[in-house]
């Protein structure tokens, strides 16, 4: 393309050398008419901002004779993560391929994306914004960052808010808030004539949910009348009152690597970072989805420790490894944050702890990596008798809580767990392992994540993993974070994806892979065995792994193996320490959905089953196509 001279007073040509089409503005400078609306909507995966927003510019463009027009932000993950909805009205047919760079008015349907991201960036001034909180509108200013604030006042915005959440419980929606969310919009964006739109959104809506029945149509319409009353104007003070600013996209303590392009790309960044921000090999470091600190449960679990069992059920159905079990010593207590939650442990399984006292228990959340789903308040079997409402685990707001229990899951997170050899493998027991799969994208609720985390508590150090695209792909390995990790002693599963068509036979490769390799390292132990100690060679041919213990003794027996090693100038004794730790046998886990398992992928997978080779097979099935839009 290349520059033409201005048309009239508000564009800057430009002309197309292919058609040769005069093109109505320059979009590298972003100089759009005042007469084309602009917006930007902020919100969350599966809370409807998308939906409501495409169904908001189709009302606009099937009745006025205006044209729209949309663009939609928002990356693979599931239900939780930021998406951002660029939208114009405009009275002309509209050529800009651009996202909205300077917005008439900027919406947020989830508060705590102030926290996490620049929502005002793109606000132009004297522009509206509209902010979904529980905070009433006389508090609502002095609840927001400095920085918002700041961005409020210097850009002289017309502020609202609405408390969207309440109004959709209050109907009977719980989260659902797309339709409060809408009628807001067209109140305030000016893109309709106020009276003409709202009975074209209450129409759209009755359309959109017949088929899930009149119910559900009444609470939406509800929702919609509800709305405006509920939708107040915030007075803006002349100065910013907040001493508190908006933190970093990722905690201080966090990486290098972390902070100089993880923390870019959750800030929504990414595409500002230069080619050689990234590892020239592609090769990304694990464990960071711990740093992503989302925050978006508006509840969360609170653990009453005289109602509890220790049945650990909680821990083990939590999709996302946000609440978690331990039993440690009591000395670990030392320094323990004031309001830190723990008693004795009741069972005997473990024995009594190394000092010869008795393990201490506690359960802890993780207050910014729940999603507030409340399976873990499900599951859990202990109530108060006089109270059956009550139970051990009840779900609180989070606002109350959310510093104790962060200064809580810190602590926790330095206790030192259980030896491996010392916990019983059963559903209980195994919640006193730590998860090497946590904090993931996956949705609030999800029933997949708990098996993939069990996966990785009881074979995480040793796991070999061939995942098949679909929903366990997305949630595993979705840049910018990965939520597999190491353990403390720096190892932990080894995870890769593959088409789904394929999925099966990927795996059987990775089996067959893994046994070239521990053969070889066997065949390199046998040619150096006249060199080494009898006992120790014949416990690493020979010696079993069918548990814990036995698992630990050869780990022990490869350190030693090593340590001889390093005394030997040989070639054969260099190639047998880079494949040394071959001789601890892994554990190799085809993992993927029904579609993959008993459909396009059923070939290779019947063909791998016949195979009798050393393979597991975990099948995700929630009997749908989830990663199409089925869940």
């Amino acid at each position: 393309m290349r520059e033409a001279k201005p048309r009239n007073h508000y564009t800057v040509g430009i002309v197309d050398d292919v058609t040769h089409r005069s093109l109505p503005w320059d979009e590298s400078l972003d100089i759009e008419p005042d007469d084309v609306a602009r917006a930007v909507l902020f919100g969350l995966g599966s809370d409807g901002t998308v939906g409501q927003s495409k169904q908001s510019i189709k009302i606009v463009g099937e009745h006025t004779e205006r044209h729209v027009q949309g663009y939609f932000v928002y990356d693979s993950k599931k239900s939780g993560s930021m998406t951002i909805s660029h939208l114009r009205v405009s009275p002309r047919p509209i050529r800009s391929t651009y996202l909205v760079q300077s917005a008439r008015f900027v919406s947020c349907s989830e508060p705590q994306l102030l926290e996490r991201v620049d929502v005002l960036g793109c606000a132009a001034p004297g522009a509206t914004f509209l902010l979904n909180t529980q905070h009433p509108a006389d508090a609502a200013f002095g609840e927001l960052p400095q920085d918002v604030q700041q961005q409020i006042i210097d850009k002289k915005l017309r502020f609202y808010v609405v408390d969207a959440f309440r109004v959709a419980r209050d109907v009977g929606l719980d989260r659902r808030i797309s339709a409060i969310m809408q009628t807001c919009f067209f109140a305030l964006s000016g893109v309709m004539p106020q009276g003409g739109a709202i009975p074209l959104v209450r129409e759209s809506v009755s359309k959109a949910y017949k088929k899930r029945g009149p119910e559900v149509v009444r609470k939406n319409l509800e929702a919609i009348d509800a709305a405006l009353d509920h939708m107040h104007e915030v007075r803006v003070p002349e100065k910013a009152t907040s001493a508190r600013k908006r933190p970093p996209p990722v905690p201080r303590e966090a990486p290098d690597f972390v902070q100089r392009v993880t923390g870019v790309m959750l800030a929504g960044n990414g595409d500002k970072l230069p080619v050689s921000a990234f590892p020239v090999d592609g090769t990304w470091p694990v464990g960071t989805s711990q740093w992503e600190k989302r925050g978006i449960a508006l509840e969360i679990p609170v653990w009453d420790p005289a109602l509890c069992i220790q049945c650990n059920k909680c821990a083990f159905v939590c999709p996302h490894a946000a609440i978690r079990v331990k039993a440690f010593e009591p000395g670990e207590l030392d320094g323990a944050p004031e309001g830190f939650r723990s008693l004795d442990y009741k069972g005997r399984d473990m024995g009594t702890a190394p000092s010869g006292a008795t393990w201490k228990y506690a359960v802890q959340v993780a207050p910014d990596d729940c999603t507030g789903c409340g399976l873990c308040v499900a599951v859990c079997p202990a109530k108060d008798k006089s109270n059956p409402r009550h139970k051990s685990i009840d779900m609180q707001p989070v606002a109350p809580h959310r510093e104790r229990e962060r200064a809580g899951f810190a602590f926790f997170s330095s206790l030192r767990d259980p030896e491996r050899a010392r916990v019983h493998l059963d559903v209980k027991g195994s919640q006193f392992l730590p998860p090497l799969f946590e904090f993931s994208g996956a949705c609030a609720g999800c029933g997949e994540t708990p098996y993939v985390k069990l996966l990785t508590q009881l074979f995480g150090d040793r796991l070999l993993i061939a995942n098949a695209t679909g929903c366990s792909s997305i949630y595993g390995g979705n840049l910018p974070t990965t939520p597999y990790r190491a353990g403390p002693d720096g190892r932990g599963p080894a995870w890769a994806n593959s088409l789904f068509e394929d999925n099966a036979e990927f795996g059987m490769g990775i089996r067959l892979g893994a046994g070239a390799r521990e053969a070889f390292a066997r065949s390199l132990l046998g040619r150096l065995a006249p060199r080494l100690d009898g006992q120790l060679v014949e416990g690493l041919l020979e010696g079993t792994q069918k548990d814990e213990v036995t698992i630990a003794a050869q780990r022990a027996r490869v350190l030693a193996l090593r340590k001889v090693l390093e005394t030997l100038p040989d070639r054969e004794a260099r190639q047998l320490e880079l494949v040394a730790d071959d001789l601890v046998h892994k554990s190799v886990w085809i993992v993927g959905g029904d579609g993959w398992a008993y459909d396009i992928g059923f070939g290779g997978l019947d063909h791998v089953l016949g195979s009798n080779i050393d393979v597991n097979i975990l099948v995700l099935d929630t009997e749908v196509y989830s990663n199409t839009g089925g869940q």
